[in-house]
């Protein structure tokens, strides 16, 4: 008996030590060096700034022998990332849909918090979110594709309304300008427009029938609304961008299906910053490619094959400048940033991938 004790601590001490060497699990990626886009000898203008897999990568907690050894205090006090799909971005704050942890992850690198959305139970229960918005207040929006609705919640993160139960869709992406709530109908290939207040069915367009036509919608996924009026679409299908005005007309589009420079694979996700250049996530390329306003494209990163900073079926993106001076301070000497881009990866080891926008000062 007193063997067959002594066994037993000697192989938690031995998982322990295993544990504590990377032994007996993956290990995380190493640190290899600043990793810039597009690679030498061109001038950098995009850096991997911070890779997360949980929430010990944002509270810079560290792992101890006890915790290890408890094991049960190890999974309590380990936030994990699943399956990250959609992001935004509000006050420094990072929100996340994790689709298949049916949760949303609120995040502040800079003052180290990770935690959970509380009004995620009850009336409240997220089933399958897909994409995120924060309003101007702080009011959290979601859409949600089983449920198959637009769920609301306050700044405080407590359930406040469902929006959309009795419309037969398919919400995907919401962005929330003025007032009112803009969703893309995966079902009918449109955009519907909520009333932000009641949830009340304003209006829907971009669906005409017609799907050999480039400009209509086909597919409508990413979606990015900004104060200029612009209403930038991505459609899966025929890989095109579409620009439409806040009355549904189109005003242009660019890019087609392909694995040339500006062409898509499956795009997804859009953003547009404060200078009006449109960033767009192409899960079959694993890259993010950034065009300006009239459809040329400046450049890409995240592509496939580096040590850190590629992506692995990513998913969404937002441009921040908020907590520039935090990000600034993970960037390589001399490389000064304009803004923060963050992706969503659905698989690999970092989930959430942090870049920065800058150029190297001369």
């Amino acid at each position: 008996m007193m063997w067959a004790g002594n066994s037993f601590l000697l192989v938690v001490i031995l998982f322990a030590l295993g544990a504590l060497t990377g032994c007996g699990g993956p290990a995380k990626q190493v640190d290899t060096g600043p990793v810039f886009f597009p690679p030498p000898p061109n001038d950098p203008r995009v850096q991997f700034l911070k890779g997360i897999s949980d929430s010990m990568d944002v509270e810079d907690k560290k792992q101890s022998f006890s915790l290890i050894i408890v094991g049960r205090e190890e999974r309590e006090s380990v936030k994990k990332i699943a399956k990250p799909y959609g992001v935004a971005t509000h006050d420094g704050k990072i929100y996340i849909a994790d689709t298949a942890a049916a949760n949303v992850i609120i995040m502040d690198l800079a003052q180290k918090s990770f935690e959970y959305l509380k009004g995620n139970y009850s009336t409240g229960k997220l089933k399958k979110p897909i994409n995120i918005d924060v309003d101007e207040e702080g009011r959290i929006y979601v859409t949600d594709t089983v449920r198959k609705e637009v769920l609301v919640y306050d700044a405080d993160g407590n359930f406040r309304h469902g929006f959309g139960r009795d419309l037969d869709w398919k919400p995907i992406d919401v962005d929330v300008i003025g007032g009112r709530i803009y969703v893309t109908d995966f079902k009918n290939y449109e955009i519907k427009v909520l009333d932000g207040a009641t949830g009340e069915l304003l209006t829907g367009f971009g669906s005409t029938g017609a799907e050999d036509k480039l400009d209509h919608l086909s597919m409508p996924m990413g979606l990015s609304v900004n104060e200029r009026g612009y209403v930038r679409v991505v459609n899966m299908s025929g890989g095109r961008l579409v620009t439409l005005d806040l009355d549904g007309h189109v005003i242009d589009s660019f890019g087609k299906l392909g694995d040339g420079f500006g062409q898509f694979g499956r795009p997804k996700g859009v953003a547009v910053d404060n200078k009006d250049r449109i960033y767009v996530v192409d899960a079959a390329h694993q890259n993010v490619q950034i065009f300006r306003a009239d459809g040329r494209l400046l450049m890409f990163f995240g592509d496939p094959g580096l040590p850190r900073g590629s992506m692995n079926m990513p998913a969404a993106v937002s441009v921040t400048r908020d907590n520039l001076e935090y990000y600034q301070s993970l960037a390589e000497p001399g490389f000064i940033l304009e803004e923060v881009i963050i992706v969503t990866s659905q698989f690999g080891d970092d989930k959430i991938q942090i870049y920065g926008l800058g150029e190297m000062k001369k």
